[in-house]
């Protein structure tokens, strides 16, 4: 009966085995057939549209109507889902339209290779797959578009949405040991779901062995030595296995059946029907040795016992389940434990899980108590029957800890030895939670009253003291055990006593449960203790109060500040009361919190009622508007100050000066300060004194409109007057060349010294009028002191001869060779002085000194005469414009007492100053300073030890020069007939050929029409002037164009630098002489030379 039942067993395993294998291909093949059945209908929607598409395309396509070919492609884009991407190329490649910007799309290379298999109106060219950098697949179709005569026009290429793919392909798994996938015909698997990335990308050897897959299952053994399955049954199927899909689709969709798990189980209920029928066995052989009839007996008794046992059990179940114990036993000698429900409900266990094995069950236990648990069940199994211990489990549901309490038994057999422990486990962790909560609270409030920083004490109902801290008994001077056997009457201040007892009382009485007070105690040193005391009840179950809790606080110093505060205040008020101004101080709120009382005198609220009013009522809705921004900024914390016209209450307006100051404490605003003065009379003052400076102003524009009429009428005076003086001074040098008697001549020199003596009244009526419109400028060139000491003398030699009088120059050895200034104005002073000296003085002499004071950083001049002299009222009256020592002066000796007041100006200019002393028939001396010689107008020594070479190495000054001018051709441009004709005359006598022009026009005609070696330009001329021709003949010739010398009658500084900017190389002022002319003409011939080289 047993072998027979053995081989019932093997028949009955090897059935299982079958049918598990049968049950994986089933499953494998009928995943397939659903895959295929869906992905198919899928990919022929796919085929028509991309059909419909490429028709519709096709004359989109060879027009090149990007506009349609978007359109088109995104409503077939909309209506497949299953592609992710859509792009159109012409026959080239070039992209005409896509529904996104898809770079792997884009980098994908159309397939345009010609089918010889396809008809010429099937257009699905090729299926192409590769994979991008983040391993995501790129699965690309290429359609051929085609015109009516079958030429290719272009391809669309549409990549499949492989998230798409997937998804499908999860949703139609049937069981979770089937894997699904897509693979390309040469074996590359493109996507498998459930996912399995060790696969995704690989080439499959089951593909290899065959040009085409079959159809069919094959435990896939020959696909194990690559470690990709075991115990699988794969399958493969071509999309394109189908009579409506005749397209040449080169994917395959791919299952195979995991039976892994499925022959571990049953290798696992193999064994255990082995081992249960070997068990059986064994039982049977013991059972033959019983006696049929104590087995009949024992049945009986069995039944009723294990009907007991049942209802003892139940009952005892229910016993333990509702009190949360779970009951455990352990079998020492096969170290397995039974649990009852509720020790599975302790450690998180399946109910159907009765039997724990020793091992696992100390899995359950933390680390830290499994070797602590094992020396408590070996104690007691050697020493012990009953024992208790605490230990922590992981429950292994949730992963939680909780906290055992276990009670056990130790059963021993006849011969004392444990077979067996009874035992309970109780979950105490609730109540092990509560007791540490509750430890942890009381340490939190023993520490926190303990170490308090404000004074902590528990009374009783008495007001006797239980309990006090540390910073109590420092505020008081007692010790703690001193304050225990205290009331708190004992050290409260008398007159506080009463109203802290009825306040006590009614708290007893439940009229109230807590109290707060200032109050005084006395110290221990007998001083009183300013406190602030907090009580609060602690009632029983009944509400009768058990203990006061109270907390005190040390408030003596705020007290001390409160009162130092008041004095402050007061004193402040009488300040504030003093003061002439409105004084207040305001909150954020815009709430006042003090006033002073000169407050009532300009408004109709007293200042004692103005506290806590608001600043809106205080000002009234028009003033309050007004300074409401000045209230921001102070706010801000930014000091304020306006002005404002306040009503009075009598009437009228006042002006007031408002300053609104913040109160900061600690970086934050409180409040702030407004200080308001009365400034009604100040501000009439003021605008009085803004009539009169507008009065002032209108004189003075008037004035300066006056000086500028004055300044242009000179300037045009001088032109008007330099013209014609041109023409008479350069008649008379024409004259000088002629065939003359000594009488002719001697007339012919006079007329030239009184003209010369006009030309230098109108220079010094000229620099007279630029001073006084601070228009005078000075030069900074590098020129020698000796040159223009010697000039100077030479040129009032002749003069000084004549009257028998000694003119001598000397100079003091260290004052230096060269200097850095205006030379010609330096020549323009001693010139003046030296000019007033020779006309006051009849005889003696005439001394000219210069010598190096303020450490070398200035030169003085000094012109010494022993001539009238003066006294010390002609003195003072010296250096004004117009003004002579007297008219009798002005009689005898002439001028325009203009010399001196032009000195003064260019001194002062030069960063000197000028003096004079005198003495009524001794003599005069004339003093004055300039900065010449400051540090950056010194020279190096190399420098000027070369000026001095080049000051001894001069050649003598025989005359000027007559220029090389034979055959030289010369355009004199000017509107004045004479001063053509001067010019013209001048030129021709030094050999030139001379052409004349009356304005600006007719000489940019002549320059342009013919070749002229060199043009005289005079600059203000009708119709065209000199600077508008110059432009024109330099814009006409360029580099071709002759030397342009300017003719003009003035001469400032500012007039040279214009002539030089439009272009001119030199410039003559009327009227000059044919000297200057001669030299300007010399210096043009020899740059002219220079450039030639």
């Amino acid at each position: 009966m047993l072998c027979v039942l053995g081989l019932a067993l093997l028949a009955m395993a090897a059935a299982d085995l079958r049918r598990i294998n049968d049950s994986a291909e089933q499953n494998t093949q009928t995943q397939l057939r659903l895959l295929h059945d869906i992905l198919h209908d899928e990919f022929s929607a796919i085929v028509r549209s991309f059909d419909e598409a490429t028709l519709q395309l096709s004359d989109n396509i060879e027009v090149n109507n990007s506009v349609n070919i978007h359109k088109r492609l995104e409503l077939l884009k909309s209506a497949l889902p299953a592609m992710e991407t859509i792009v159109a190329r012409d026959s080239v490649g070039n992209i005409l339209g896509q529904t996104g910007v898809d770079r792997d799309l884009i980098n994908t290379k159309a397939d345009f290779t010609p089918n010889a298999r396809l008809l010429h109106n099937e257009r699905l060219v090729s299926f192409s797959h590769t994979f991008n950098d983040s391993r995501q697949l790129v699965l690309v179709v290429n359609y051929q578009v085609k015109d009516s005569q079958g030429e290719m026009l272009g391809v669309i290429q549409g990549r499949f949405n492989a998230r798409y793919l997937e998804r499908k392909i999860a949703s139609l798994q049937l069981s979770e040991h089937v894997h699904s996938g897509l693979a390309f015909k040469d074996g590359t698997v493109l996507l498998v779901q459930p996912e399995l990335m060790k696969i995704v990308g690989k080439r499959l050897p089951y593909f290899e062995s065959r040009q085409t897959p079959a159809d069919q299952t094959q435990a896939a053994s020959n696909l194990i030595e690559h470690g990709l399955f075991k115990d699988h049954y794969f399958a493969s199927l071509s999309l394109a296995n189908s009579d409506q899909l005749n397209t040449p689709i080169p994917l395959y969709l791919i299952t195979w059946a995991d039976a892994a798990p499925m022959k571990a189980q049953w290798r696992e209920q193999t064994i255990g029907l082995f081992l249960g029928y070997l068990a059986f066995c064994i039982l049977a052989v013991l059972m033959v040795k019983a006696s049929m009839t104590y087995q009949v007996q024992q049945v009986l008794a069995k039944e009723k016992a294990k009907a007991d046992q049942q209802f003892n059990d139940e009952r005892f179940q229910l016993a333990t389940e509702s009190a949360g114990i779970g009951v455990w036993e352990y079998n020492i000698q096969d170290k397995f434990i039974r649990w009852d429900s509720a020790m599975r409900k302790i450690y998180g266990v399946k109910d159907e899980q009765e039997l724990v094995s020793y091992k696992e069950w100390l899995s359950y236990v933390l680390p830290e108590d499994v070797n602590k648990l094992g020396t408590v069940l070996l104690e007691a199994s050697k020493n012990q029957d009953t024992f208790q211990f605490n230990f922590n489990i992981r429950r292994a549901s949730d992963g939680r800890i909780r906290h055992i309490q276990a009670r056990a038994k130790t059963h021993r057999n006849a011969k004392g030895i444990p077979f067996r422990m009874i035992g309970v486990n109780v979950d105490v962790t609730v109540q092990r939670q509560f007791e540490d909560a509750l430890r942890e609270a009381e340490a939190r409030f023993r520490s926190s009253f303990e170490w308090a920083a404000i004074g902590m004490a528990m009374l009783d109902f008495k007001g006797q003291f239980l309990q006090v801290n540390k910073a109590l008994s420092e505020i008081l001077g007692y010790s703690e055990e001193e304050l225990l056997g205290f009331s708190f009457d004992a050290i409260t201040h008398p007159q506080d006593t009463m109203q802290h007892t009825h306040l006590v009382r009614d708290v007893l009485k439940g009229r109230r449960h807590n109290y707060q007070l200032e109050k005084r105690y006395i110290h221990k040193e007998g001083h009183v203790v300013w406190v602030h005391l907090s009580v609060s009840a602690v009632r029983n179950d009944k509400g009768r109060v058990i203990y006061f809790i109270s907390q005190i606080q040390d408030i003596s110093e705020r007290k001390r500040n409160e009162a130092t505060l008041i004095e402050r205040e007061h004193f402040l008020r009488t300040l504030s009361e003093c003061l002439p101004g409105l004084v207040s101080y305001w909150s954020t709120d815009l709430r006042c919190h003090f006033a002073n009382r000169n407050h009532e005198k300009w408004s109709s609220i007293p200042a004692d009622k103005m506290r806590g009013q608001h600043m809106r009522k205080v000002l009234g809705e028009e003033l309050f508007i007004h300074d409401h921004h000045y209230v921001l900024g102070v706010l801000k914390g930014e000091k304020q100050r306006f002005e404002r016209r306040k009503p009075l209450p009598s009437g009228g307006y006042a002006d007031m000066l408002v300053h609104l100051i913040p109160d900061v404490l600690y970086g934050k605003v409180e409040g702030f300060f407004s200080i308001s003065t009365n400034i009604t009379d100040f501000k009439a003052q003021q605008r009085e004194l803004e009539r009169i400076n507008h009065v002032l102003t209108e004189r003075t524009q008037q004035a300066e409109a006056a000086s500028k009429a004055k300044g242009a009428f000179l300037a045009n005076m001088s032109h008007e007057i330099r013209t014609p003086m041109n023409a008479i001074m350069g008649l008379l040098q024409l004259l000088e060349d002629t065939d003359l008697q000594a009488k002719q001549r001697d007339y012919l020199s006079k007329i030239g010294s009184a003209a010369d003596v006009l030309l230098n009244v109108l220079n010094d009526i000229l620099d007279i009028s630029r001073v006084e419109a601070n228009k005078l400028e000075l030069s900074h060139n590098r020129f020698l002191l000796d040159q223009v000491l010697s000039k100077a003398t030479d040129l009032f030699a002749y003069r000084a001869e004549e009257k028998a009088i000694q003119l001598y120059c000397t100079k003091d050895a260290n004052c230096p060779v060269s200097l850095k200034g205006d030379r010609l104005r330096l020549a323009q002073i001693l010139n003046n002085l030296l000019s007033n000296a020779l006309k006051f003085t009849e005889k003696g002499r005439i001394h000219l000194q210069v010598q190096s004071v303020a450490d070398g950083k200035q030169l003085q001049f000094s012109v010494k005469d022993s001539g009238i002299g003066m006294n010390k009222e002609q003195c003072e009256a010296l250096f004004q414009p117009f003004s002579q020592v007297d008219d009798s002066s002005s009689r005898r000796y002439g001028g325009a007492g203009l010399g001196l007041s032009i000195c003064k100006n260019l001194v002062e200019l030069m960063g000197g100053q000028i003096w004079v002393e005198s003495t009524p028939g001794v003599g005069t001396t004339f003093h004055f300073t300039v900065n010449c010689v400051e540090p950056e107008f010194k020279i190096r020594a190399e420098d000027q030890q070369a000026l001095k070479l080049q000051t001894l190495t001069a050649p003598a000054d025989t005359g000027p020069a007559v220029p090389p001018m034979l055959n030289k051709r010369v355009l004199v441009v000017d509107d004045h007939k004479l001063n053509r004709m001067v010019a013209s005359e001048m030129l021709k006598k030094w050999g030139a050929q001379v052409h004349l022009a009356e304005n600006g026009k007719e000489a940019v005609q002549a320059c342009v029409s013919e070749r002229y070696d060199m043009v005289l330009m005079d600059l203000q001329m009708p119709e065209m002037d000199g600077y508008e021709a110059t432009a024109r003949i330099l814009e006409e010739l360029g580099n071709a164009a002759p030397p342009i010398v300017a003719v003009t009658a003035s001469a400032s500084e500012q007039d040279r630098m214009d002539i030089l900017n439009a272009g001119m190389c030199e410039h003559v002022i009327k009227p000059f002489k044919k000297e200057t002319l001669i030299r300007i003409l010399l210096d043009i011939q020899g740059q002219q030379s220079t450039k030639s080289l």
